[in-house]
């Protein structure tokens, strides 16, 4: 990064948990007219974040957004389907471009594709310039030496099929055969040296912990004595919740616990779960002489495994939510109770059996609607938008359903345009689509809330209970699921529809 050598020449105080206010002006023309979303994640661990500002981008492609952030913040910038990301500090003001997205760059599984900020006049000593230059080090440290590893491991490798006193199986490989990246502990440690050397004026104690971590996560490997790693890094050191890279390191060090935990402690494990007691769990978790002598961090990584690992077969489900419901509501570290709930809506959000979230809504006449009121018995949710043209063919589908079973289920549409008077544009030219319209107040928190991934989204509820989670789209079998509806009602059936 250009200037980044004049770190040699300034410091910077210490970082120190503060509360303040934080302004972007973001540039991008492409998108006038379109919101600004900032965000802020609630923590590293489960990556929930919450929005704190959203402004509109006017004619000229600019818009400025400004919110409150506490000590080094991560933040996350969107508008439409694309997002970027960046750290801020109370006080920081930033001026950002915000480009178009790559068309090669690959979406998100939510749908929405990274892009990456471009600074005006940033300061070198920033938070963004100084972890920015650190990553681009690191990672051409890394590339070189896998460069180097993988022409050694191809020598080897073709050493390997002449000789033919060799075994043939791979299992039994000549140990300079290239199988995952170790990198030298003499040139890890030479390169830190040097790395540490450049940066020894800035003083930064949230830096520290991102550049000490960052090395740290360079010495983790399959070839590393871990109790010299704990030591080097965990033992006696405080926990940081803010730093990325220590949620990484954390991460990656404890992965396997829980299955040692389930091979040596089964019992004690299971027993545990079954009771949907976090003080059993720790105990089981503590008997490795990594976690024993450190309460904080063994219930972080007791529930961190519970969350990482949820969709294993070694977590049993019902009791790790009802341990991160505990975690959540008493808890003696106020970071575990917020990460544990946070975890616990990731886990649970949206799903089957829950209650459908509280939404601000309104019909096509500008009037509050009272959502719930509408709720009773089997009910289809669908949301769309006049811009989704994917959702043309499948409001098509929709249609031919509300004729043919609208005395069972009713459909309910909600449109996700920012104006009003869009959406009612849009159902004029819909006549067919004769079910109940509704228009979202505030589309992009209720997409947020309701983690919608793409458009339409289609799902069924039973007396206002999450049946069909998402359900699926009319071209996709949707109509099975209504006529199943039909069965049960000229049953006459007290069994709630779709609840097998």
């Amino acid at each position: 990064m250009r200037g980044i050598l004049t770190i040699l020449l300034a410091s910077i105080a210490s970082s120190t948990i503060a509360v303040g206010p934080v302004t972007i002006r973001v540039r991008s023309p492409h998108n006038a007219g379109k919101a600004v979303l900032l965000y802020h994640y609630d923590d590293l661990f489960s990556l929930r974040y919450s929005r704190i500002a959203t402004a509109l981008i006017d004619d000229a492609g600019m818009a400025t957004v400004e919110g409150e952030v506490i000590g080094t913040a991560k933040l996350r910038i969107r508008i439409g389907e694309a997002f970027a990301e960046l750290y801020a500090r109370p006080g920081s003001t930033y001026t950002v471009e915000f480009p178009k997205p790559d068309p090669r760059t690959p979406q998100s599984i939510n749908g929405t594709t990274r892009v990456e900020l471009v600074f005006a006049d940033l300061d070198p000593l920033d938070v963004n310039a100084i972890t920015s230059d650190l990553n681009d080090r690191i990672d051409a440290f890394i590339m070189q030496d896998l460069a180097t590893d993988q022409v050694a491991g191809m020598q080897a490798l073709e050493v390997h099929r002449k000789n033919d006193s060799l075994p043939s199986d791979s299992v039994r490989r000549p140990p300079t055969l290239f199988v995952m990246p170790t990198w030298s502990a003499l040139r890890v440690d030479t390169f830190e040296a040097k790395v540490k050397h450049f940066y020894h004026e800035v003083k930064d104690l949230w830096f520290d912990h991102y550049l000490e971590y960052s090395f740290a996560g360079l010495r983790y490997g399959p070839r590393v004595n871990d109790a010299e790693l704990f030591a080097r890094y965990l033992k006696d050191k405080p926990v940081v919740y803010d730093d990325p890279e220590y949620v990484r390191f954390i991460r990656s060090f404890f992965a396997g616990h829980l299955v040692m935990a389930q091979r040596f402690e089964a019992p004690a494990l299971q027993r545990a779960f079954d009771a949907g007691d976090p003080d059993s769990l720790r105990s089981v978790l503590a008997k490795n002489e990594f976690l024993k002598d450190d309460p904080r961090l063994c219930e972080l990584v007791m529930i961190d495994l519970l969350h990482q690992q949820y969709h294993g077969k070694v977590v049993d489900r019902p009791g790790a939510e009802r341990i991160l419901q505990r975690v959540a509501n008493t808890s003696t570290f106020p970071e575990h109770r917020t990460i544990a709930a946070n975890m616990l809506w990731d886990l649970t959000a949206m799903r089957v059996g829950y209650r459908f979230p509280a939404m601000l809504l309104e019909d096509l006449s500008g009037r509050d609607v009272v959502f719930d009121s509408l709720l009773s018995g089997p009910v289809c949710v669908v949301f769309t938008a006049s811009w989704c043209s994917y959702c043309e063919l499948e409001l098509q589908g929709l249609e031919q359903l509300h004729a043919e079973y609208k005395d069972v289920v009713p459909i309910i549409a909600i449109g996700l345009d920012v104006e009003l008077a869009t959406l009612k544009a849009f159902t004029k030219t819909h006549p067919k689509a004769d079910f109940r319209w509704l228009h979202a107040v505030a589309e992009q928190q209720l997409r947020d809330d309701l983690r919608i991934k793409s458009l339409p989204a289609v799902y069924l509820l039973n007396d206002g209970v999450l049946a069909r989670s998402p359900a699926p789209l009319p071209s996709q079998g949707l109509g099975a699921l209504f006529h199943q509806a039909r069965v049960e009602a000229e049953k006459g059936s007290r069994v709630k529809v779709w609840d097998d």
